[in-house]
């Protein structure tokens, strides 16, 4: 099943256009890679689907139904959260406030509860530290924040902008662990991530925008050893 379907989506800022006659599918319970260099456009595709920036023109479809004009605390009530770049933490209030918050628009309190010490048996260290500051954790536990502040509001499309940005190796590695095992939880990923090689390696497809336009799409393993996609974005 299709669980999220853009047409024809174009998107300008003035009159600089920044999404050119975009199309794009991602299916149910699938991890999705959106790749291309600086000012492609990759951040303003993931706040238009979010409803942080409305389209020129196009439509966009969630689970079958146009959501093109709803506005984005309606689109985070059907299913659509956002790890935003830079992880965008309340940075002094506590982890848990922090979580809280992604739960804002749910009233099940029961469920919350549930779904909070789900968070805490998946990320131990949020755990251990849910009474501190989230401006005080390393830069990889804020990432494990805002990825579970976003699963707090029960997604079913997880937007994941640039998780890797400023973080150590060994740090990434585990963060793209998490990523693999939301998708085992039955979430659907649509990831931006800088690093080519990193996202080839999660996603099952791929989408290649340059200059605000689909250039290529297809089976990420299959561009690994695409000369293209090795020339322009994994150095080789």
């Amino acid at each position: 099943m299709k669980i999220l379907k853009i047409e024809n989506l174009s998107c300008s800022y003035d009159q600089i256009i920044a999404l050119d006659s975009i199309n794009l599918e991602i299916n149910e319970g699938e991890i999705v890679s959106l790749i291309g260099a600086n000012g492609a456009g990759k951040t303003t595709l993931l706040r238009t689907i979010s409803a942080l920036l409305k389209p020129k023109s196009g439509m966009i479809y969630f689970g079958g139904s146009n959501i093109t004009n709803t506005k984005s605390h309606q689109r985070v009530k059907m299913g659509i959260a956002q790890v935003p770049e830079g992880r965008g933490l309340f940075t002094t209030l506590s982890v848990e406030e922090n979580l809280n918050l992604g739960a804002y628009l749910r009233d099940d309190k029961k469920e919350i509860k549930r779904d909070l010490d789900y968070i805490y048996d998946k990320f131990p260290i949020l755990k251990e530290k849910k009474d501190e500051y989230a401006g005080t954790l390393s830069g990889g536990q804020q990432q494990m924040v805002a990825v579970a502040r976003a699963l707090m509001s029960k997604p079913k499309l997880l937007l994941l902008d640039e998780p890797s940005m400023g973080l150590a190796p060994i740090i990434v590695e585990e963060i793209f662990e998490v990523i693999k095992s939301l998708r085992d939880m039955g979430v659907t990923i649509f990831i931006v991530e800088q690093n080519a090689f990193l996202a080839l390696n999660t996603s099952s497809k791929t989408y290649v925008l340059e200059n605000g336009k689909i250039v290529l799409n297809g089976c990420s393993k299959e561009f690994l050893s695409d000369d293209r996609i090795k020339k322009a974005y994994l150095g080789a």
